[in-house]
């Protein structure tokens, strides 16, 4: 605790304990009673906000009466002294160096790299006692730096910190350092974030612009859209930036240009509701004076869907995989860390997905689904998968994997697979990724199309999330003494129309919906306001779906359940709009002659699925007879 340096080595193995067992750290360590601890307390308060503030606050109690002083811990102290930026903010990444005055000689200097999409503040570094000749040294080495004030430092550093709080994922440890930027009294005018951003992002010619408008879209940045789209357009754009819709190629295809006006042609591949849409747009943009372009007017030409079998869907791009067996973790990670620009994406069921990246700087091309990335690499159980879309890359990583003398891994296989595998893979469905291989293709999607996705949240602060649910439920079970489960129902529409499930646990909670639209939705309503009590912990689609929790202890206890359930999903499914039924729901295709040719395929396919799988692991699945006879009483009702 003497040091930042041992604050920050403390953090890093709080971090490694699980997080519902930190409190339990925490009330277990304020029973030392030594006087050091005291300060520890105040870190992690100052760390991790209202998460621990009541353990800590509980802690401090005891070492106040039991006489221990326990006085609040100034971490920083120090004059601010230079501040430079990446000029990069066109990428929605930028490297940004804070230099302080303290009472040391060198100076206190703060390394931050931000991203202005969900990653936010992802990685802090810190140099202590920095020569000032050195300082200066480097920052002529580094001349494309453009000096900022600190206004400007804590306006970078919020904007992206709050992206952190927006989409609910952790920023870089460091927070008792780097809280002095996030107080919000230091805001830019409007007038100075736009001269901000003319500074920090260089001049793009129409081409580049639009190319920068794809990066920006993929990224989810709003605020560098915002930068380089007239006011008039934003609210046409707003659409785009829905969490249901994922972009994955963007190009431009013509450009005509004079000295003030631009028309620039472009198309676009984007993943909505498990579909692909292939879309053309023209820009118009306009120069303003001395200040570059500007998208001024913005059309949708045209849109259809694309074909799962199509070579242009870009789910079909071939990747190249390697799958090993770990033989020893630790070893493993240890050779991990020497691969530069790897970062976590996600957390797994049974393990993590990495990916590592470098930085797009030719804005003369467009976005694909792999722009920037490198290699993604899965640790999954018992296995390490490589992916990649270069064979000689594979290679590379292979040759470090067994590089060592005593090798972590030891190789299964190599393939070479579409993307849709892959995200199969990384759904967290299978364990391993033979058993992807080995799936048929029909097996990726439930025969009657319902996709139950459950979205999975950390809780830092539980009451808020209760209040939350208590307000959004319209009924509860007692599951055991550890969770309940929720449900909620759409009241808008049908009857008993089921909407979302909440299960939740002491230090989680999970949210699931069927289809990516409706998970849109209630996510939008839960997660409203509760930025700062939930931490994102990753999306999966549930393959028991809406009866996982119905184990025959509580199918004992609560009787009534199941058959609510069963009303629940049938309902659901009658009047949902079902990709398998060209998009009409059972209801609709039940009224006309294609519809119903379409309906009895899909039965017949749930009887080939019943019959092949003998209903094994299937417990509480629906029967065809149960889909049959919802049809024909509905049917019968109207």
């Amino acid at each position: 605790m003497g040091d930042h340096d041992g604050r920050l080595f403390i953090l890093e193995i709080l971090e490694e304990i699980p997080h519902d067992l930190r409190p339990l750290l925490v009330e277990n360590l304020s029973s030392f009673y030594e006087p050091a601890m005291a300060d520890f307390f105040y870190l992690l308060k100052a760390e991790y906000g209202k998460e621990m503030e009541l353990v800590c606050n509980r802690a401090l109690e005891k070492y106040s009466l039991s006489g221990i002083p326990v006085n609040p811990v100034q971490f920083f102290k120090g004059t601010f002294y230079k501040a430079y930026a990446t000029p990069s903010r066109h990428t929605s990444r930028i490297a940004l160096d804070v230099a302080w005055h303290t009472e040391n000689r060198g100076l206190h200097v703060e390394c931050f790299y931000l991203a202005y999409n969900s990653d936010g503040l992802y990685n802090f570094l810190l140099v202590e006692n920095m020569p000032v000749r050195q300082y200066e040294r480097d920052r002529e080495d580094l001349a494309e730096m453009i000096p900022v004030s600190y206004n400007e430092v804590c306006y970078l550093i919020s904007q992206a910190y709050q992206l952190n709080i927006r989409n609910m994922t952790r920023p870089a440890l460091g927070k008792f350092l780097y809280q002095k930027y996030l107080g919000g009294e230091n805001a830019l005018t409007p007038r100075e974030e736009w001269e901000l951003f003319n500074r920090l992002s260089p001049r793009l010619g129409p081409r580049q612009l639009v190319n920068a408008f794809f990066r920006g879209w993929r990224e989810k940045d709003w605020s560098y859209i915002s930068y380089i789209t007239s006011e008039k357009v934003l609210d046409q754009l707003t659409p785009l930036f829905s969490v249901s819709i994922q972009l994955l190629e963007g190009q431009v295809e013509e450009v005509y240009a004079s000295r003030t006006d631009a028309r620039v042609y472009t198309r676009t591949l984007s993943l909505q509701e498990h579909e692909c849409y292939k879309e053309e747009f023209i820009f118009h943009l306009t120069r303003l004076n001395g200040h570059g372009w500007e998208i001024s007017q913005w059309e949708r030409l045209s849109r259809e869907n694309v074909n799962a079998l199509s070579e242009v869907n870009p789910l079909n791009t071939k990747v190249f995989c390697r799958v090993y067996e770990i033989i020893d973790l630790d070893d493993l990670f240890e050779t991990l860390e020497r691969i530069d620009n790897m970062r976590q994406v996600e957390e797994l069921p049974y393990g993590i997905h990495m990916r590592v990246t470098y930085e797009e700087d030719d804005f003369n091309q467009g976005v694909t689904m792999l722009t920037g990335i490198i290699a993604d690499l899965i640790v999954n159980g018992e296995e390490l998968v490589i992916i990649t879309c270069d064979f000689p890359t594979l290679m590379d990583f292979h040759h470090l994997l067994m590089s060592d003398t005593e090798v972590a891994v030891s190789s299964r296989g190599e393939y070479e697979v579409n993307m849709l595998t892959v995200y199969s893979y990384l759904s967290g469905q299978y364990l391993y990724f033979e058993d992807v291989i080995a799936a048929e293709e029909d097996d990726l999607m439930p025969e009657d199309g319902m996709r139950f996705i459950t979205t999975r949240y950390l809780i830092k602060q539980r009451a808020q999330v209760m209040e939350r649910i208590n307000q959004l439920k319209n009924m509860q079970f007692d599951i055991s003494d550890n969770y309940q489960v929720f449900y909620q129902l759409d009241k808008t529409g049908n009857p008993q129309s089921f909407m979302a499930e909440y299960l939740l646990g002491s230090s989680w909670v999970e949210v699931s919906a069927f289809g990516e639209t409706d998970m849109a939705k209630v996510r939008e309503n839960f997660e409203a306001g509760l930025y700062n009590c939930l931490e994102y912990d990753g999306m999966e689609v549930r393959e028991s779906g809406l009866f996982d929790i119905l184990t025959p202890e509580l199918k004992k206890e609560q009787p009534e359940l199941e058959p609510l359930l069963k009303e629940f999903y049938l309902n659901k499914w009658y009047y949902s709009h079902l990709n398998s039924l060209s998009g009409m729901s059972p209801s609709e295709a039940s009224q006309t002659e294609e519809g119903t040719r379409l309906l009895w395929t899909m039965f017949k396919q749930i009887k080939q699925k019943e019959n092949a799988i003998g209903n094994r692991n299937k417990q509480f699945r629906i029967h065809l007879k149960e889909y049959v006879r919802t049809v024909e009483q509905k049917k019968r009702r109207k």
